[in-house]
Protein backbone atom coordinates (compact mmCIF):
# COMPACT_ATOMS: atom_id res chain seq x y z
CA UNK A 1 0.00 0.00 0.00
CA UNK A 2 1.49 3.85 -1.16
CA UNK A 3 1.56 6.19 1.18
CA UNK A 4 -1.08 8.40 -0.14
CA UNK A 5 -3.06 5.65 0.16
CA UNK A 6 -2.67 4.62 3.31
CA UNK A 7 -3.30 8.37 4.47
CA UNK A 8 -6.39 8.29 2.45
CA UNK A 9 -7.45 4.91 4.62
CA UNK A 10 -6.37 6.47 8.32
CA UNK A 11 -8.38 9.53 7.70
CA UNK A 12 -11.45 7.69 7.06
CA UNK A 13 -11.07 4.58 9.77
CA UNK A 14 -12.38 7.32 12.01
CA UNK A 15 -15.64 7.14 10.91
CA UNK A 16 -16.41 3.43 8.98
CA UNK A 17 -16.28 0.50 11.18
CA UNK A 18 -16.27 -1.95 8.51
CA UNK A 19 -13.19 0.28 6.97
CA UNK A 20 -11.47 0.23 11.11
CA UNK A 21 -12.07 -3.79 11.12
CA UNK A 22 -10.73 -4.33 7.42
CA UNK A 23 -7.65 -1.77 8.40
CA UNK A 24 -6.60 -3.79 11.42
CA UNK A 25 -6.70 -7.20 9.36
CA UNK A 26 -4.43 -5.69 7.39
CA UNK A 27 -1.91 -5.09 9.97
CA UNK A 28 -2.43 -8.49 11.33
CA UNK A 29 -1.53 -9.56 7.94
CA UNK A 30 1.37 -7.25 7.61
CA UNK A 31 2.55 -8.64 10.88
CA UNK A 32 2.23 -12.64 9.91
CA UNK A 33 4.21 -11.86 6.90
CA UNK A 34 6.96 -9.74 8.37
CA UNK A 35 7.47 -12.94 10.71
CA UNK A 36 7.50 -15.57 7.26
CA UNK A 37 10.04 -12.86 5.81
CA UNK A 38 12.36 -13.32 8.15
CA UNK A 39 12.95 -16.96 8.13
CA UNK A 40 15.83 -18.01 6.30
CA UNK A 41 14.00 -21.14 4.43
CA UNK A 42 10.36 -21.64 4.08
CA UNK A 43 8.49 -25.07 3.58
CA UNK A 44 6.47 -25.48 0.97
CA UNK A 45 3.31 -25.16 3.77
CA UNK A 46 4.71 -22.08 4.21
CA UNK A 47 5.27 -20.65 1.24
CA UNK A 48 1.57 -21.92 0.40
CA UNK A 49 0.59 -20.03 3.23
CA UNK A 50 2.53 -16.55 2.29
CA UNK A 51 0.51 -16.37 -0.52
CA UNK A 52 -2.67 -17.10 1.06
CA UNK A 53 -1.79 -14.40 3.23
CA UNK A 54 -0.33 -12.21 0.54
CA UNK A 55 -3.59 -12.68 -1.79
CA UNK A 56 -6.11 -11.96 1.66
CA UNK A 57 -3.83 -8.70 2.09
CA UNK A 58 -4.26 -7.52 -1.42
CA UNK A 59 -8.23 -8.31 -1.22
CA UNK A 60 -8.32 -6.16 1.67
CA UNK A 61 -6.45 -2.98 0.39
CA UNK A 62 -8.66 -3.01 -2.54
CA UNK A 63 -11.86 -3.52 -0.37
CA UNK A 64 -10.74 -0.45 1.86
CA UNK A 65 -9.72 1.63 -0.97
CA UNK A 66 -13.06 1.25 -2.66
CA UNK A 67 -14.93 1.99 1.37
CA UNK A 68 -12.25 4.81 1.52
CA UNK A 69 -13.28 6.75 -1.98
CA UNK A 70 -16.75 6.77 -1.10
Amino acid sequence: MENHERELIEKAVESNFELKKLYTQHQELDGKLKKLGKQSFLTAQEEAEERRLKQLKLRGVEKMLKLAAC
